[in-house]
């Protein structure tokens, strides 16, 4: 499989649910990394056609970025958006009057100011979503529940009363909506705090959308579609963050990379030590006899302050020709 179409399988693939990158760290199958979906074996990249179970594998959980969809820029929807600022979320905001919706009301957030029906008129690129329904009026809440149900999305809630919950509900089973379908849905919306106020309601709807996509023991790495989509079209060396220990300012799953003329995008953390790995690869770029490999960073007290790092720790950075 060609490195274009492995990564438009792979961001194909996160469109529908998460996906497991599973990448050879060690041995001669260095650098040969398969996508799992739901434990199937889906695509792979490089020499290695087996052994994917095997220890010399780094196990990864991959999903899209977070983005969050509001509907409703009354109060509560106000207050969900400076949260969606402060936890550095993504976010739009749906709402049909002007005033409720405007560029002063919401600094930081895409803005849709549009008859709720008209929004779902057209594909917006939203990718798995977290939906928050905050309208109005109860049959703006039901119209967009209606249509965020029939589309895939990660998280869904809906505020309002119990009453009201079932009244909708019953409408949307009257329209063919399966009660596996209803279950899904967040409502009413937010934890149980006693909220009162509109800074509290939207404190107990956040808090229960980070519990939804926190939940679970395993780390996610959350791909940026924006660096798939230039892996997907250009040749180049991905250097990405396959350990760490101690402080370095890095995660496991951190990529960069380094294209054919000399530019990068992405990030293993900054610093000193994404200077030096970017000199690695581009001596890799310049040398088609290298092949992928791993180099370790030690930022310890001593090491580190040779090179002006304070922070201590170590990282494993893996080097793969794409």
């Amino acid at each position: 499989m060609s490195h274009q179409h492995y990564y438009q399988t792979l961001g194909q693939l996160l469109q529908v649910s998460d996906v497991e990158r599973r990448t050879v760290v060690c041995g001669a199958h260095t650098g040969s990394e398969a996508l799992f979906q739901n434990g199937t074996l889906v695509a792979s990249l490089g020499s290695a056609t087996d052994g994917w179970d095997s220890d010399e594998v780094l196990r990864e959980q991959l999903s899209s970025p977070l983005e969050v969809v509001i509907f409703g820029g009354g109060h509560v929807g106000l207050e969900l958006a400076h949260l969606c600022v402060r936890l550095g979320l993504r976010h739009t905001i749906v709402d049909d009057r002007v005033e409720f919706c405007n560029r002063e009301r919401f600094g930081e957030a895409t803005l849709l100011c549009l008859p709720f029906d008209e929004v779902f008129a057209q594909d917006r690129g939203w990718n798995r979503p977290i939906f928050i329904i905050v309208t109005r009026g109860h049959d703006h809440d039901r119209l967009c529940l209606e249509h965020c149900l029939a589309m895939n999305h990660r998280y869904l809630g809906m505020i309002g009363s119990r009453t009201k919950v079932a009244q909708t509900f019953a409408h949307l089973t009257d329209r063919g909506f399966s009660p596996s379908q209803l279950d899904t849905v967040h409502a009413p919306i937010g934890l149980k705090i006693g909220a009162v106020t509109a800074s509290e309601i939207a404190l107990s709807i956040m808090a229960e959308v980070v519990s939804s996509y926190r939940s679970g023991a395993q780390q996610v790495v959350r791909l940026d579609s924006a660096l798939l989509a230039l892996q997907a079209h250009n040749r180049h060396i991905a250097v990405r963050v396959i350990g760490k220990s101690g402080s370095a300012p890095a995660e496991v799953g951190f990529t960069l990379a380094l294209f054919e003329d000399g530019s990068t995008a992405g990030t293993i953390g900054g610093g000193v030590v994404e200077a030096l790995a970017i000199e690695e690869a581009k001596w890799m770029a310049s040398d088609g006899s290298i092949v992928d490999h791993t180099t370790h960073f030690d930022l310890s007290a001593g090491e580190a302050a040779s090179i002006g790092m304070v922070c201590g720790g170590k990282i494993e950075v893996l080097f793969q020709r794409r």
